[in-house]
């Protein structure tokens, strides 16, 4: 299993490495595609997707991390925005220290992620990917209360790639630290990367 998960991780991280190297070709400019051309690379690529997102998390309550992953699946259906759909909340928590928000957020379950695209290449298709804020109510302190967590948006480090037939790599990054309410909060975290691979 675990040389298994080894190789699927290996293969996504390669084509998400994909995505700086073809961004910078120098023969061919980003984001110059026509509306026909963004047009055909949406009909492509669209459909629905199921796979799995890996993301570091810590081992213990110590600062040392170790990947984790978990199912999730993902919708494109337009050619301006995709949903990553049931998103796991421990993913989101992965690199927070154990404690009670950590467990309130992990205990959330799952929500949907809504993230606005647009194609930046044709071969191989290449989109931009802008995750819209996640805002969900957590049980922590004995009350409801809102979490919200942020992403990188309009950076190449932020996209989805076709890394052959029928699959995406994606990559988003979680931005550091949280809000509780309006109180920020685990700003002990860093910007983590949450890597997805796909197949329609």
């Amino acid at each position: 299993m675990k040389k298994n998960l080894s190789k699927i991780m290996l293969a996504a991280f390669a084509g998400i490495a994909m995505l700086g190297m073809t961004s910078c070709n120098a023969d061919e400019p980003e984001n110059e595609l026509t509306p026909a051309e963004a047009q055909a690379a949406y009909e492509s690529v669209k459909g629905e997707y199921t796979g799995y997102v890996f993301f570091n998390k810590r081992k213990n309550n110590s600062h040392e991390l170790e990947k984790d992953s978990l199912p999730v699946s993902v919708s494109l259906n337009s050619g301006t925005m995709l949903t990553i759909k049931n998103l796991p909340t421990k993913a989101i928590a992965g690199i927070l220290e154990n404690g009670n928000l950590k467990k309130a957020i992990e205990e959330a379950g799952a929500i949907d992620l809504k993230c606005n695209i647009g194609f930046m290449r044709k071969d191989p298709v290449t989109m931009l990917v802008n995750p819209l804020p996640a805002t969900f109510k957590i049980n922590y302190n004995g009350k409801e209360q809102e979490i919200k967590t942020l992403f990188l948006i309009n950076s190449k480090s932020s996209a989805a790639q076709a890394v052959g037939k029928d699959k995406l790599a994606m990559q988003i990054i979680q931005m550091a630290g949280m809000y509780l309410g309006e109180r920020r909060v685990a700003i002990e975290t860093g910007n983590t990367p949450l890597l997805f691979k796909l197949k329609r």
